[in-house]
C-alpha cells in the first residue's frame, strides 16, 4: 500500500518524485507511516492525506474537532490499545461501535478493536492523527475535563444539537451567564447555561472557524464553515449581533449529507404535489414562493430544482448564501462572487444563456423588474419574496413600484407555506407544510387587468382548507395549527 499511496500522491500532483524518495528513505529510520512522515516533513497537508487514504481504503472521514465523546464511550477501549494503534471510540451503543483510526491499513489495530468489542458491529472512520492524539491526552487526564474544558463543551453543544436535529443554536449572553437554546421543529428549547469565562473562549473559537473578525464586537458579522461530523458533512452558518451584555451568536445547521429532499419527502399532499409539478412545467414565466423566515421557502425551491434538473437544460441560481450544492446546476453566491445586488446578478446570469433561473430573494424594484424581464424572454424564473400570503405577494410587488401590467403577463403562480409539527402517538416529530396558492390562468389575468383589482383573485387552495385537511387526516392537531397561525381565522 505504501507504493500505492506514493503513486497516488504523485499522480494527483500532491508530491514530487524527489519528495517520495526522501520519505521512503527516511521511513527506514522512523516508526511513522509513509503518509504521516510526508506530513511531518512538510511535503503533504494532513487534509490531503486523509482524502487519499479515504479513497484507497473506502473509509469515511470523521472530524473529531467538533465531536463530543462522553467518558463511558471514550474509556470503552483500554488506553494502552488506543494509544498504541491511534484509535478513538467516538460513538458506542447497544448494537454498534464507531471508531476513529489514523491508519486504516493497520490490521493489528483492527484485530485488537474487534477483540475488545466482540458483540458489536464495528464501523471504522479515518481521522487526523493530531485530533486522535488530543483525545488520548484527555483519556490520560481526569475524565471530568471533558465537561470542564470550554472548547470541549462547545463540541458537546454542537454534537447534541445535531443529534436533536436542531436547525439553530442560540448563544444569548446575560449579565451573569450565557443561555444556550436550540431550535427543533421550529420551537426553541433551553439546552444549558454556561459561565461567562467559558463563553469568551467559545465565541473566539466560533469566530475563528467562520473567518470572522475576533476583535470586532460592536458590529454584526456573518460567516460559515464546513465540517465532517460522524460521517456527515455539516455546514455551520454563524452570525453575531451586539447586545448590552455582549454578542448574541446564532449558529444555523445544514446537514448536507441528507441531500435535497423530493417534494414527496417534504410532506406535500397529492394536490400540492400535482399543482407544483404543473407550475414548473412551464418553459417560461415567473413563479414565486412567499412566506416568513423559517417557513421552508428555500427548501421547497431546491426540491423544485431537483425535480426539473436534467442535462438538456441550463439551470443557474443566484443565492445569498448558497445553502445546498446541487450537481449539474451552476450556483452563484452573491457575496463570494463580489456581486453588489441580486439585480446585478440576474443581469450577469442572463449572459450565460440559462433556461431556468433561481433568484434567492426579490428584495427591491430593480431585482423584481430584472427577474420579470428575464421571464418575458423565454426563461423560467423561480424566486422567493417576503410576504405572508399569495395576495400579499401581489401587494408586495405593487409596493416595490411595479404595475400589474408589468408582472402579471408573465406570472405563473404564487405559493405560500408554513411548517407545522407532525403529531404521531401524541408526540410531535418532524414537520410538514400547510399551503396556500394561486395559479394565474389567462382568464384570471384578463379579469384582473380588466378591472385592475386583485380582489377578484380566487385561491386554488387556502390555509384554512389545508389546515382542516391536516387535522382531519390526523397529521396534527388544532393546538399546533393555532401555534402556527396565531389568532388568524383558520
Amino acid at each position: 500500500m505504501v507504493n500505492c499511496i506514493g503513486e497516488t500522491l504523485f499522480n494527483r500532483g500532491l508530491m514530487t518524485k524527489e519528495q517520495i524518495l526522501i520519505v521512503a528513505k527516511s521511513q527506514k529510520k522512523s516508526d511513522l507511516l509513509f503518509g504521516q512522515l510526508a506530513v511531518t516533513l512538510g511535503f503533504l497537508k494532513e487534509n490531503d492525506l486523509l482524502k487519499i487514504l479515504s479513497e484507497l481504503y473506502s473509509i469515511k472521514i470523521v472530524s473529531l474537532e467538533f465531536l463530543y465523546v462522553d467518558k463511558k464511550t471514550l474509556t470503552s477501549i483500554p488506553y494502552n490499545i488506543a494509544a498504541k494503534h491511534l484509535v478513538i471510540p467516538f460513538l458506542i451503543n447497544d448494537k454498534c461501535a464507531k471508531i476513529a483510526i489514523a491508519d486504516p491499513g493497520d490490521l493489528r489495530a483492527i484485530d485488537a478493536i474487534s477483540s475488545s468489542l466482540r458483540e458489536k458491529k464495528i464501523e471504522f472512520f479515518i481521522a487526523k492523527e493530531t485530533e486522535i492524539l488530543r483525545f488520548l491526552e484527555i483519556m490520560k487526564c481526569d475524565a471530568e475535563l471533558i465537561d470542564k474544558d470550554p472548547l470541549l463543551l462547545l463540541n458537546k453543544i454542537i454534537f447534541e444539537a445535531m443529534e436533536s436535529k436542531a436547525s439553530d443554536i442560540h448563544f444569548e449572553p446575560s449579565e451573569n451567564f450565557v443561555r444556550v437554546r436550540i431550535r427543533v421543529d421550529g420551537i426553541l428549547y433551553v439546552l444549558k447555561n454556561i459561565d461567562l469565562d467559558s463563553w469568551m473562549r467559545m465565541k473566539s473559537k466560533l469566530k475563528l472557524i467562520s473567518n470572522l473578525n475576533i476583535t470586532e464586537n460592536r458590529r454584526p458579522q456573518s460567516g460559515h464553515t464546513r465540517i465532517h461530523l460522524a460521517g456527515r458533512i455539516i455546514d455551520l452558518r454563524i452570525s453575531t449581533h451586539p447586545s448590552i451584555f455582549g454578542e448574541n451568536f446564532v449558529v444555523r445547521i445544514f446537514d448536507l449529507s441528507n441531500g435535497i429532499k423530493s417534494l414527496i419527502e417534504l410532506g406535500f399532499s397529492r394536490d400540492d404535489f400535482l399543482w407544483l409539478k404543473k407550475v414548473i412545467s412551464f418553459p417560461s414565466g415567473i413563479f414565486l414562493i412567499v412566506g416568513p423566515t423559517g417557513s421552508g421557502k428555500t427548501t421547497t425551491l431546491y426540491s423544485l430544482l431537483k425535480e426539473i434538473n436534467s442535462a438538456s437544460i441550463n439551470i443557474m441560481t443566484l443565492e445569498d448564501p448558497v445553502e445546498y450544492q446541487i450537481d449539474g446546476i451552476k450556483q452563484l453566491d452573491l457575496r463570494e462572487e463580489g456581486i453588489l445586488s441580486f439585480a446585478d446578478g440576474v443581469r450577469s446570469i442572463l449572459r450565460q444563456d440559462p433556461d431556468v433561473m433561481l433568484v434567492g430573494e426579490i428584495r427591491d424594484e430593480a431585482t423584481a423588474a430584472t427577474a420579470i424581464r428575464a421571464s418575458l424572454t423565454g426563461r423560467l424564473v423561480l424566486a422567493t419574496l417576503h410576504a405572508a400570503t399569495p395576495i400579499e405577494g401581489i401587494r408586495r410587488l405593487l409596493d416595490l413600484g411595479l404595475k400589474l401590467s408589468d408582472f402579471l403577463p408573465s406570472l405563473i403562480g404564487i405559493f405560500s407555506q408554513r411548517l407545522a409539527r407532525r403529531l404521531t402517538n401524541c408526540e410531535y416529530h418532524g414537520r410538514f407544510p400547510i399551503t396556500e396558492y394561486i395559479y394565474f390562468s389567462e382568464e384570471l389575468k384578463k379579469n384582473i387587468l380588466g378591472c385592475e383589482d386583485i380582489s377578484v383573485c380566487k385561491l386554488d387552495k387556502t390555509f384554512q382548507k389545508s389546515s382542516r385537511e391536516a387535522v382531519d387526516f390526523h397529521l396534527t392537531d388544532l393546538n399546533e395549527i393555532a401555534r402556527v397561525f396565531g389568532n388568524a381565522d383558520i
